[in-house]
């Protein structure tokens, strides 16, 4: 019987058996690591070298690789999640699966390897022993197999014995080293794997090396096709003293890159007593070394000597008087493989990666590829001792191997990629929270001028709109009315200007929907809707209607009850006016004082209801506009609204105080999109420039609403402003599931923003980070745009907005003024068509 080009001689259950040992294989849970407390870092290092020191005298072998996720598969998910797609999205999903084909949307898997300790002979004994009795002795040792399963399930590892699947990945993985992925796995899932299984692994791939090459090619064939790859292995050299907790784990530093990486260690976890000996023979040689020099010749020793010995003793010390595992020694082979379909592109990927490292850590190609290269299989034994690392656990524990980026999904839409401490494609589902967790659809967009809010909420906007996913948008520059212009969209939705609408179109009845009988449950139900319904109607009125009266007439004691007893004669249906609320004032009854006083109320407002901005909010009748269909996606803007800043709440000049109310009530009007139609389909609200709602009594009432309602009628609503202060003037902190926060330069609006992302407090050090993102060019170019991501599950993650496979939506989204090339240009004189020339000198060519 021919045997397998590999040391690995059988498979039972989660255990690889070679010729002379058994190990058993573990697959670590991703940990995040970005914007996680640092007590939470180095608990994280603490526990992880904790199980590490559970382990001494045993070998490891740590194998880091990557599951690519088919794209295919999450363009199905992401088809079946659309509800009612639109002609084009065929096109649309085709456009984003070529794009994201050259993207990295793999999973990092993180497979350890621990040697189980069996009494002597009997490694000898399995490797010429029968299949079933081979898989008797490996059940002897199930306890301490389950003594193994225990320290590795532990806090800091989080690993759980492989399958039968996930153990053939990393054959594959490992014997195909730097090839593409395998499109699909054998048959065998009841954990054997007998000898003759084992050629599946390496009969289709052939590898040849040259002696001292700088790399190895491997070759694979798959029915009639054949691909080769150049693989460079590198290893990990001398490193320095490394802060714990680092910034980026060592061993997740290599996520940055846009290839895949493949990591192999083989590391021994020493004997304290063994280690202690070792150390103090050390001392010994280097206190002879320094009598050589200082008795015997009486010069001056080197100082590397006292550095020596110090290092030595320090060791020595921390072994002796540790009072926990900490103090253990490991002792390892730290190698790194990457591939390209060229030896010069599987070079340029390993000068990138040790200029990854530079200087903290020194990466060296060793010169045998061939021999250091089958390190990688799980069962082949070291093939080099050269760079040996020594280090204690807890460097070992700070590699963090399975850190990645934990944010999103792989069901929504596509956002873009993390552009932190790893580079994955992200895609977001915005309803998972309301579908799934039934919890509150708001969502906060904050970013300074430039940071991106428009480009965010654009294109979220756009891929849901192509689901079949209505929206009502509150944009009041009137940006993104662009959207409704564009071949694909434009037949389904509407941009409506609201400064040209009819008389009434923000009466404060009006824009508080009317609740549907079809959406509850049971008449009380309804009912009850109803009488909040109106009661917000009543506050709402009596709010607004102060804003717009002068400072004096605000402060007015008189000015409160007025409008409580004119607002409540009136009935607080959405049919209502609130020219009836202008009539009762004129109508009031009792003090002669409040009469008066009522009387100079309903002046003011009778005037202010004849300018552009109060038309508005005065009705000429009431609109019946309940039974009618409103589009797929409806854009509000307030394009020439001199949009007053929070300075101008109280401003004197009525011009001011009614753009703000004409602000507010806009925002009332969008909200009322969340109760149109079906109350479980899904529904988008958008609603830029949400600071003017921290300005009204009533603001606080408008959050409670959304939060409320964006969950019972699967809701998600963008809140979009500039300042993160006035978002949490509402107390939005406590009740978003999401948030997208961009380019913030102010102290004060970092710390704020901080508010936003779960877990993380100001002083923490993360503040500066919101100055980094979308850091423009010399030349002034910010390029695509960068958000701190909190997706509502725990996953925080730098990301970077991705455009490029829709070009014609990154130009509807731009919001830089373009200069004008043609007026700008400076004038020139025209150049004549027949220049002069001498005899002598050759005609010059005309411009």
């Amino acid at each position: 019987m021919s045997k397998p080009g590999i040391a690995l001689r059988r498979i039972s259950g989660h255990c690889t058996v070679t010729a002379d040992r058994i190990v058993a294989w573990y697959l670590l849970d991703p940990q995040g690591w970005s914007f996680r407390p640092d007590s939470v870092r180095e608990q994280l290092i603490i526990d992880g070298a904790d199980a590490y020191a559970q382990l001494v005298k045993r070998q490891l072998h740590i194998r880091v690789t990557t599951r690519p996720y088919p794209v295919s598969r999450w363009a199905a998910a992401h088809d079946e999640n659309a509800p009612a797609p639109l002609p084009g999205w065929r096109n649309h999903l085709l456009t984003d699966q070529q794009h994201l084909s050259g993207r990295s949307m793999a999973d990092k898997e993180v497979y350890v390897g621990v040697e189980i300790p069996a009494r002597k002979g009997l490694y000898k004994a399995l490797g010429g022993l029968a299949g079933t009795f081979s898989d008797r002795e490996v059940s002897a040792l199930s306890k301490e197999i389950r003594v193994t399963d225990e320290i590795m399930a532990a806090p800091g590892m989080d690993g759980a014995p492989v399958s039968a699947r996930e153990l053939e990945w990393l054959l594959h993985r490992s014997c195909s080293l730097g090839l593409p992925a395998p499109l699909t796995l054998g048959a065998v899932d009841d954990g054997r794997w007998e000898e003759e299984d084992l050629h599946e692994f390496t009969d289709h791939v052939k590898w040849f090396a040259e002696p001292y090459a700088r790399t190895l090619r491997v070759i694979g064939e798959n029915e009639d096709q054949r691909v080769e790859r150049h693989v460079c292995v590198l290893s990990v050299g001398r490193m320095t003293d490394l802060e714990i907790p680092a910034g980026i784990p060592w061993m997740q530093r290599t996520d940055q890159l846009g290839f895949p990486v493949e990591w192999s260690a083989r590391v021994t976890i020493e004997d304290s007593a063994k280690v202690g000996m070792a150390m103090r023979r050390n001392i010994q040689k280097i206190r002879a070394q320094k009598d050589h020099y200082e008795v015997e010749h009486r010069e001056p020793a080197p100082g590397a000597l006292d550095r020596q010995a110090d290092k030595a003793l320090g060791v020595e010390d921390e072994i002796s008087m540790g009072l926990s595992g900490l103090s253990t020694r490991t002792t390892g082979w730290y190698r790194i493989a990457v591939s390209g379909a060229s030896e010069e592109e599987a070079l340029e990927r390993a000068s990138l990666l040790r200029k990854l490292y530079t200087p903290q850590i020194t990466i060296a190609r060793p010169a045998d590829q061939y021999a250091i290269a089958r390190e990688f299989i799980p069962g082949e034994k070291l093939a080099s001792t050269a760079y040996k690392r020594r280090m204690p656990v807890t460097t070992l524990a700070a590699a963090v191997p399975a850190a990645t980026a934990k944010v999103g999904d792989r069901v929504g839409i596509h956002l873009g990629e993390t552009s932190g401490t790893s580079a994955r494609v992200v895609t977001w589902e915005p309803w998972e929270s309301t579908e799934t967790r039934e919890e509150s659809g708001l969502a906060v967009l904050c970013a300074g001028l430039g940071g991106g809010k428009s480009t965010a909420g654009g294109n979220i906007i756009y891929r849901t709109v192509m689901q079949g996913v209505p929206w009502t948008v509150l944009d009041p520059s009137g940006r993104l009315t662009a959207l409704c212009r564009l071949p694909e969209l434009a037949e389904v939705s509407q941009a409506i200007d609201l400064l040209d609408a009819p008389p009434g179109a923000l009466c404060t009845y009006r824009v508080i929907a009317e609740p549907r009988r079809e959406h509850y449950d049971s008449e009380l139900d309804w009912r009850t809707a109803q009488n909040q319904a109106e009661d917000t109607r009543r506050l709402l009125t009596s709010s607004v209607l102060r804003a717009m009266l002068p400072r004096q007439l605000q402060d007015h004691m008189l000015t409160e009850v007025a409008l409580m007893r004119a607002v409540g004669a009136v009935s607080a249906r959405h049919t209502a006016s609130t020219h009836e609320v202008v009539d009762a004032l004129t109508r009031l009854d009792g003090d002669p004082d409040l009469r008066r006083h009522a009387g100079y109320m309903a002046d003011f407002l009778t005037e202010a209801a004849k300018t552009s901005h109060g038309r508005l909010i005065f009705p000429s009748g009431y609109q019946q506009d309940y039974g009618r269909e409103d589009p797929l996606l409806t854009v509000y803007s307030l394009r020439g609204l001199a949009l007053p800043d929070e300075s101008t709440a109280n401003s004197e000049d009525l011009d001011e105080r009614l753009s703000m109310c004409v602000l507010y009530l806009a925002a009332w009007l969008t909200q009322r999109g969340m109760y149109l139609g079906d109350v479980n389909a899904r529904k988008g609200i958008f609603i830029d420039e949400a600071w003017a709602l921290s300005t009204f009594s009533t603001g606080r009432r408008f959050i409670d609403r959304a939060a409320r309602d964006s969950r019972k009628h699967n809701t998600r609503v963008l809140m979009a402003s500039q300042n993160p202060a006035d978002l949490l003037k509402l107390d939005l902190a406590n009740l978003i599931s999401a948030a997208f926060i961009g380019r913030l330069t102010g102290e004060d609006a970092q710390t704020d923003a901080l508010r936003f992302l779960p877990g993380i407090r100001d002083g923490m050090g993360y503040e500066s980070i919101f100055g980094t993102l979308s850091r423009p060019t010399r030349e002034g170019r910010r390029g695509s745009r960068e958000f701190i991501f909190s997706d509502g599950t725990g996953g925080i993650e730098r990301i970077r907005m991705d455009l490029s496979a829709h070009p014609h939506l990154l130009a509807a989204l731009n919001t830089t003024a373009q200069p004008d090339q043609a007026r700008n240009r400076v004038a020139r004189p025209e150049l004549t068509a027949t220049p002069t020339t001498s005899a002598n000198e050759p005609e010059r060519e005309s411009a």
